[in-house]
């Protein structure tokens, strides 16, 4: 419980502080530059997860956890004292470290502490957390400012913080001795450039790559280069190459990414159509957006427990089947349709993700040895951010917000036909893999589950 509060907490802050955007541009007297209150966060979030998940196997999850959630808290403080931007970014940064310590162990904690039988449920409840943190932020963040100013949206933090804290050292179970004994600084080092250098390579873009996203773009390739040569080398490497070579884990982990690209390409796409095309007004076409993550955050309770009883494979191929038919049901994009029309489309889609989220986590983590199952979360958890990443950048490549009327309906269109196909490789990634249960992890962890390729 105390994990899953400090999940929430960073999951939140990721949606509370676009509402004060506005806000915050005023008040530090800046214009574009204030995009950078949420690249600060989301930067050092995602391009850390596979840093701290690979120290939380040397160290422990659960001390990883705790130094999170007081980085989180300080930076929390912190940030609801900046004066300038640049306090603002760097304590934004604070914020980010905190919030991917928390966000490395989370699946390796609901992995160790749950039974095979039961690893479905535990993962449906981190299932709903995010979701869930989408739906509150905003509506959230509007009434603290309201009600007390924008600093309010950081000092909400404190007391999710304080419990959070609590539970998980009261109530989270000491890890047991790692069985990885060094930490690969070298690899982190060249893993976390390669990310920074691609997630500012696809944010900085505007509808084309420009000639800095493909200079900052060849640079993540060189960097991912330099690491595979240094990996191989590497006595305890931070990605270890046994690891990625096993499609049991590969497989579904690109099915995790997939599926996001397609969320994350409906989320930057879709207001549009709502608030251009069909003229429904922000509060209206908030509302209807509500009912993605509303009905994902349902849906993945059901995926959850129907993997404890079945096989993850069945909802995973229910649920990336679902969202395909959502999709479709979108393409048309008549601009008769009215809010009931895209809340039923915008529900189904939604079911189906959530219906995937929690088997395809249960897939990844247990194809995971045991000595891994750190570095193995927070790799899960950054094929989600890429995948995040990746969405609105391929649906700018196909359409903007300067492309109106007639011609940027069919341009939306376009977008909704390749996220279909996106979608069907997600259904390809969960045909690809199987899970039986033997009570042994793979190569013989007693107390885990073994994935094999179909």
């Amino acid at each position: 419980m105390g994990a899953a509060l400090a999940v929430f907490m960073s999951a939140l802050d990721s949606n509370v502080v676009n509402v004060a955007l506005p806000i915050l541009a005023t008040t530090f007297h800046v214009t574009g530059e204030v995009r950078w209150v949420v690249l600060s966060y989301i930067l050092p979030t995602t391009a850390l997860l596979g840093a701290f998940g690979a120290l939380s196997d040397v160290v422990g999850r659960k001390r990883i956890t705790l130094i999170g959630v007081t980085l989180f808290v300080a930076g929390s403080i912190l940030c609801a004292m900046a004066n300038s931007l640049g306090q603002m970014v760097i304590f934004r940064v604070i914020q980010g470290i905190g919030g991917s310590c928390i966000g490395s162990a989370i699946l390796a904690i609901a992995t160790v502490n749950f039974a095979a039988e039961e690893r479905g449920k535990a993962m449906a409840v981190v299932g709903l957390i995010v979701p869930l943190g989408g739906v509150v932020g905003p509506s959230l963040g509007g009434l603290l400012i309201g009600a007390f100013g924008w600093p309010a949206i950081f000092l909400i933090n404190v007391p999710f913080g304080i419990i959070a804290f609590f539970l998980i050292f009261r109530l989270l179970p000491r890890d047991a001795a790692p069985q990885v004994k060094a930490f690969d600084a070298g690899g982190a080092i060249l893993f976390t450039v390669a990310l920074v250098l691609l997630i500012m390579g696809l944010s900085s873009s505007r509808g084309r790559l420009s000639n800095q996203d493909y200079v900052l773009l060849a640079g993540c390739v060189a960097a991912i280069a330099g690491l595979v040569v240094f990996e191989r080398r590497a006595a305890n490497p931070l990605v270890p190459p046994s690891l990625v070579r096993r499609a049991s884990f590969t497989i579904p982990l690109s099915g995790i990414m997939t599926i996001s690209i397609v969320m994350s390409a409906l989320g930057f796409v879709m207001p549009f159509f709502l608030e251009v095309t069909i003229r429904q007004g922000p509060e209206r076409a908030g509302l209807t957006l509500l009912f993605f993550p509303l009905a994902m955050a349902a849906a993945s309770q059901i995926g959850g427990r129907l993997s404890d009883r079945f096989q993850p494979r069945v909802p995973a191929v229910i649920g990336a089947t679902i969202s395909l038919i959502g999709v479709c049901l979108l393409l048309p994009l008549k601009s008769s349709w009215g809010m009931v029309d895209m809340a039923v489309r915008f529900a189904i889609t939604g079911c189906g993700a959530g219906f995937f989220v929690s088997p395809s986590s249960v897939a990844v983590m247990s194809a995971a040895p045991r000595e891994h199952l750190g570095v193995s979360g927070a790799l899960a958890n950054t094929a989600r951010f890429l995948g995040f990443a990746l969405g609105p950048t391929i649906a700018a490549i196909i359409w903007n917000p300067g492309i109106t009327g007639a011609a940027g309906l069919a341009a939306m269109r376009v977008v909704l036909f390749v996220l279909a196909g996106v979608q069907v490789l997600t259904i390809a990634t969960v045909l690809g893999y199987r899970v039986q249960r033997d009570g042994k992890q793979d190569k013989g962890d007693a107390e885990s589950t073994k994935i094999s390729a179909a």
